[in-house]
């Protein structure tokens, strides 16, 4: 796959040629395409796309992850969309669960094999959608504060629709692409928000954290906000303290971020998962005394963007890209944080690929990762996908790439963060052996740290027997007597 062609001539007339209307762009996809979007979407051409619905057959989506649904999972959309993902979010598992969503069982590192490779049978991109920031001065727009996927599908789609957004940051790495490479622009950028538009929001808060609130909307994009607006008073609070990032730590969390602090040291190079209890670790305070960090880390977490300007992360002793916090996405971090990231040097983006890959983490020296699992068994199996038995639960996302990556790293260690119970402590997540049809995302042989809130078992170098011994001794102490039990019938 070679970069198309650029043509640096007057791009301002190329620009204002490929732009086009919301509606006009749809009207780009035809029945039998294959529709790609690429990881953290959130632009506005699926909704018009759905508005063609009765026009359109077997039009089949890949989506990385849904965020969103603009229509074309609801009844009787079927014969129109065929939709297909490789990471869950609430969204695909309700769909996925009513037959709705097809999973992919592709990594974010592997997710391009097919094309890079040539498979015979790969998927053709037919259509590529995106989102992008204005152009600068010379024509080029930037992918904005997520990257992953969208260089490869810009380099293999035979269509690319970029959505230009003004709430886009312009980001550094391998970020840009000119207005010659782009098919069709659509302009979704939205007016700020007048002084009292978001108060059906705001009100929901208490009158003690309005004044939070408001200054938090400031930041954010204006057109999810109107969105949001239209739908305020059948919003929780609770979806939008998720959406916002508001939620606060459990003691579990808490708990574990301590013994997390124990297995750090200077000069180690991180990544970090996005989900619970690991997005919270930055701000818990787990970093905060150490010096020197690296980052290189497919997304970030609340804070991680600040371990740079704080200078905990300065990256000096990293192996890759040193002297730079290297992510493939930016989802993740707060919005004050995405600011100071726009046009930083010190702050790279690059493709999925590139990042999510096994050879370049285990480059570095002293490289940790540190993410969440469901469920781990006690001969050390960890799934971060299913739970108790076959239900997905998420897809593997960069997880097992960053998990080997690490533990193949000098020095490096993969660590899994889990509460010992689920289900408000009625059940345990170690357990004797995986229910069946659970699927295993890390086999037992790259186990390596296990963390609860009852400690940490260090599984590598261990014998079967030990490793039930160290996972029993962090299993809530509800489960340990059925756990002994069942490791005596087991070992």
């Amino acid at each position: 796959m070679e970069r198309r062609p650029l043509d640096l001539k007057d791009w301002q007339t190329q620009y204002d040629r490929k732009l086009i209307s919301l509606e006009a762009a749809a009207e780009v996809v035809q029945s039998g395409d294959h529709v790609f979007l690429p990881n953290g979407y959130s632009g506005e051409m699926p909704h018009a796309i759905v508005a063609r619905s009765e026009a359109l057959r077997d039009v089949k989506v890949s989506i990385c992850a849904p965020g969103f649904d603009p229509g074309w999972l609801s009844e009787g959309m079927g014969e129109s969309f065929d939709i297909t993902t490789q990471v869950f979010l609430n969204l695909a598992r309700a769909g996925h669960d009513e037959g709705r969503i097809q999973f992919l069982p592709y990594t974010v590192g592997t997710y391009f094999k097919p094309y890079t490779d040539d498979f015979r049978e790969k998927r053709p991109i037919d259509v590529f959608l995106m989102e992008v920031s204005p152009p600068d001065e010379n024509g080029f727009c930037s992918f904005g504060w997520v990257a992953w996927e969208k260089r490869n599908y810009a380099k293999a789609a035979k269509t690319i629709i970029a959505e230009i957004d003004n709430h886009h940051i312009r980001s550094r790495g391998d970020t840009d692409i000119h207005i010659s490479e782009i098919d069709y622009l659509v302009d979704i950028s939205a007016p700020p928000l007048a002084e009292d538009e978001a108060d059906p929001l705001i009100i929901k808060f208490p009158p003690e954290e309005q004044n939070h609130i408001r200054q938090i909307i400031q930041m954010r994009n204006p057109r999810g906000l109107r969105k949001a607006i239209a739908m305020a008073e059948d919003l929780e609070v609770s979806a939008l303290e998720i959406a916002w990032q508001l939620e606060e730590p459990t003691d579990v969390a808490r708990t574990i971020a301590g013994h997390l602090k124990t297995l750090l040291r200077d000069r180690d190079t991180i990544q970090i998962g996005v989900g619970k209890p690991s997005k919270y670790m930055v701000e818990l305070g787990v970093f905060d005394d150490l010096k020197d960090l690296g980052i290189f880390s497919e997304m970030a977490c609340p804070g991680m963007g600040f371990l740079v300007k704080r200078g905990i992360a300065t990256g000096e002793y990293t192996s890759v890209h040193p002297g730079k916090a290297v992510f493939a996405g930016l989802l993740g971090m707060r919005e004050t944080e995405v600011r100071w990231a726009n046009d930083n040097p010190l702050i790279e983006l690059h493709r999925a690929d590139y990042v999510v890959n096994i050879a370049n983490i285990a480059r570095h020296r002293n490289m940790v990762s540190i993410n969440n699992v469901l469920q781990v068994d006690l001969t050390g199996q960890l799934t971060c996908e299913t739970q108790f038995g076959p239900r997905l639960i998420n897809g593997p996302g960069g997880q097992i790439e960053f998990h080997i990556g690490a533990f193949s790293a000098p020095g490096g260690r993969a660590i899994s963060l889990l509460p010992s119970t689920w289900a408000d402590g009625g059940v345990s997540t170690i357990v004797p052996h995986l229910e069946e049809g659970s699927l295993v995302s890390i086999p037992r042989v790259f186990a390596d740290y296990v963390i609860t809130e009852w400690g940490i078992a260090q599984l590598a170098g261990r014998t079967h027997r030990e490793r039930a011994k160290a996972l029993i001794q962090i299993a809530h102490p509800d489960f340990r007597d059925a756990l002994e039990d069942a490791a005596k019938d087991i070992h």
